[in-house]
């Protein structure tokens, strides 16, 4: 009997613990389930409806399954006919009012600078309730949200702007909210989701954080739903609607207590006791519900900002980040159903997966096309899915210390230190570097990128190249017109060479072309530049956003600007300039001028990392061949603002080949860090490593392949190295986003491994991404 209780807690707290690892994603998977059907059903009975308004088109454009043709088409009739500005009737209860106009019409693709001849962002610009002695605070929070929706000209941005100050100046400042004499939870949670859109306005972000404090602390109720004891205040359906789509487009988990306390309901757990989303409901109602739990959702799934602020927020976003969840929410149920793995090994692939998921998300809310988020959540979802649990306590007889794992071999956690007699351990030792085997190099896609021409390319309309099929021809141009395309993806033509199929950015126009560096180039920086010309003869615009939708200043041709770093953005870069506004990366438009350097720079066009034979080996030259790596890392004996570039190190070890100064670090002069290398869910090494100040990513690498004997391959140094390969998984050309991504502290720095120094305490990742 005590054996069987015994069992029964222990099942019991390894499945608490595996709740927990899992990032709280199986805790909530009730609830997730709950609000995908409640959209699922949301969005049949909006379709259902025989009239389709402004609210209805947002809801279809954004749902899973976007819009039809049709219902794009009804939408559009209702906006037309029921707005009263552009039908030139008088505006009924019934009509769609300006700001719902405008987000309807983005919604279906148009233009609402230029619908039926008319200009309706104009007409919210200079809105005559504005100009009245005493404004509603409803006045300046639509008209707000109306322009938020997308850029619509220097005066739009300056009424932006205006109505941002206005509404600021309408919080309460003592407690935060914005109060009304009919109460302060609608129009709080209307001025939150307002400004949500306005992030890099001066004050937002801080008004924000005051009012969802003051929200969190004295309006949430324990029901989940937001009020107070005063009458004005009082709990009901819109106001909990309301309130949690204003913190939900603000950033906050609203599947969660707000306050942490387990006592409290999430508040879209309220909106579901609401039973909102129903054929009972009011049609009113039924959209709010709707919407709301649409924007919660795609907060969840990693979105920012309003989902209606389609500037910033494409339709198609809320759908890539979805499905990318929805396969990891699939591949973390198949491993935790796993029930021959460990608990150790079940949260090293759950982490594994929740990082990739992060790395992917970050991809699609920076894409600015559909073409590009669909490819981004494609290679997500493949890289999630390959992401299998691998057994660590696997001590089979093999005394190589190698698995092999899908025709790759891949060495785990082979000890430096051991005194076995083994093969690989003696082959390691040797002056003969150990040639591991490795998978045949593979052309790796680029697809989701933006490339340009460098020479005269020729544009086929299918694999057959031939001058049959040959649809167009881009003469070789000077940079600033140079044809830029889109990679869709890339395949081999009937002649057996690797092409790019391609979609021009300007003409739209899609065909098949050769992929090789001599044609191509990546159209947007990503080196760690510091100074740049602008080339353009049109000059260039800063903004005050990566988004580049708030233009603060017009740059001439030839001024010459400093750059503090590249900010990637999906496929393209941003470059945040010393001042803080931001320009494009594309160089088209601006030319490099100065690259930050590195002491760490050599003049070997390309490095293999191999172990260090008594007798150096004449054939040691820049190719590419895999090889194991000494057993003494490869540290720089001087920071990265030193003079010397030797990366030889000092560093004794003991007769078993490990450092004697492994222990913690106590050195000042030194950073420890912790290097993890994944592949395909394999863990191939992960530990931490002692480095010199100034250090690199890549010398953290290059220690714990030494450490592990990982065959690792690099080519370039400094601001050009590039991880070539790591134990025969090898990656593509340098800049296509296949092969090994690296990223520091979770998050993917905007420069080389090579220049990027390290901090003590720094947790470096290394993933393979196919």
């Amino acid at each position: 009997m005590k054996k069987k209780q015994l069992v029964y807690w222990i099942s019991l707290v390894v499945g608490m613990f595996l709740l927990f690892v899992g990032g709280g994603n199986f805790v909530k998977a009730d609830t997730a389930a709950d609000v995908d059907s409640a959209i699922t059903t949301g969005v049949k009975l909006t379709s259902q409806k025989t009239s389709l308004d402004a609210w209805d088109a947002a809801i279809l454009a954004t749902s899973d399954n976007g819009i039809t043709d049709a219902e794009t088409q009804n939408a559009y009739n209702t906006i037309i006919t029921t707005n009263g500005f552009i039908s030139g009737k008088d505006q009924d209860l019934a009509g769609v009012s300006n700001v719902a106009g405008m987000i309807g019409l983005r919604a279906l693709g148009k233009d609402p600078a230029n619908v039926e001849k008319k200009d309706l962002a104009a007409q919210v610009i200079n809105d005559p309730a504005l100009k009245s002695d005493k404004v509603d605070l409803y006045t300046i929070i639509n008209d707000l949200e109306g322009l938020s929706t997308g850029n619509y000209g220097k005066a739009s941005e300056t009424a932006r702007a205006t109505l941002t100050k206005r509404l600021l100046a309408a919080q309460d400042s003592k407690t935060g909210v914005w109060k009304t004499s009919w109460g302060d939870v609608d129009p709080t949670g209307r001025a939150i989701l307002a400004l949500s859109m306005n992030m890099g306005q001066p004050g937002v972000p801080a008004a924000i954080q005051k009012a969802v404090t003051e929200v969190e602390n004295h309006y949430y109720l324990k029901d989940g739903g937001f009020g107070t004891s005063d009458a004005a205040n009082k709990e009901d359906q819109y106001n909990n609607i309301t309130m949690t789509n204003g913190l939900a487009a603000a950033g906050v988990d609203v599947y969660t207590s707000l306050n942490g306390q387990s006592g409290y309901t999430a508040p879209v757990q309220r909106l579901l006791d609401q039973k909102d989303v129903s054929s009972d409901s009011n049609s009113m109602l039924l959209q709010q519900a709707t919407y709301t739990l649409e924007q919660a959702k795609f907060t969840k799934d990693g979105g920012q900002g309003w989902i209606f602020s389609f500037a910033q927020n494409p339709t198609f976003r809320a759908r890539e980040l979805a499905k990318l969840n929805t396969a990891a929410a699939a591949q973390r149920q198949a491993i935790n159903n796993d029930s021959k793995a460990s608990t150790t090994d079940k949260t090293t692939a759950i982490n594994s997966i929740n990082q990739t998921l992060e790395t992917y998300i970050t991809k699609i809310n920076g894409d600015t096309t559909s073409e590009a988020a669909i490819a981004d959540r494609a290679v997500g979802v493949a890289s999630i899915n390959n992401i299998k649990i691998v057994d660590t306590n696997d001590n089979s007889s093999s005394t190589s210390g190698t698995v092999i794992n899908n025709n790759y071999t891949t060495i785990i956690n082979q000890p430096s230190s051991s005194s076995s007699s083994s093969s690989s351990a003696a082959s390691s030792s040797s002056a003969e570097p150990v040639v591991k085997p490795t998978t045949p190099t593979k052309h790796k896609s680029t697809k989701g990128s933006y490339v340009y021409a460098l020479t005269t390319v020729k544009l086929y309309r299918n694999t057959h190249f031939t001058k049959h099929h040959l649809a167009k021809i881009y003469h070789k141009q000077s940079r600033t017109k140079r044809p830029m395309f889109l990679v869709i993806r890339q395949t081999t033509n009937t002649q057996g060479r690797p092409v790019y199929k391609v979609r021009n950015v300007n003409s739209g126009k899609t065909g098949y072309t050769l992929a090789s560096r001599k044609h191509f180039a990546n159209a947007y920086y990503s080196a760690k530049v510091t100074r740049i010309k602008v080339i353009s003869s049109k000059g260039i615009n800063e903004y005050s956003n990566r988004y580049l939708s708030n233009k603060k200043h017009h740059v001439k041709k030839n001024r010459s600007l400093a750059v503090r770093k590249v900010v990637g953005y999906g496929r393209t870069s941003r470059l945040l300039l010393t001042n803080g506004r931001y320009v494009s990366g594309n160089k088209k438009l601006v030319m490099a001028t100065k690259i930050a350097k590195t002491s760490h720079q050599t003049t070997d066009s390309s490095t293999t990392v191999a172990p260090a034979p008594t007798t150096p080996s004449s054939s040691s030259t820049s190719t590419s061949t895999s090889t194991t790596v000494p057993t003494t890392p490869t540290v720089p004996t001087t920071p990265t603002n030193g003079s010397s570039t030797s990366n030889s190190t000092n560093n004794s070890t003991n007769g078993s080949g490990t450092n004697d100064n492994s222990g913690s670090n106590t050195d000042t002069t030194n950073e420890t860090v912790t290097v993890s290398v994944n592949a395909n869910g394999s863990v191939l090494a992960s530990g931490s490593v002692t480095l010199t100040k100034g250090a690199t990513a890549l010398d953290a690498l290059k220690a714990l392949a030494a450490k592990n004997n990982l065959a690792v391959t690099i080519s370039g140094s400094g601001i050009s190295a590039y991880v070539k390969g790591i134990n025969g998984y090898n990656a593509g050309p340098a800049g296509t986003m296949t092969g090994w991504l690296y990223s520091v502290n979770g998050s993917e720095p905007n420069s080389s491994m090579g220049v990027y120094v390290v901090k003590d305490g720094d947790k470096i990742s290394m993933n393979y991404n196919k």
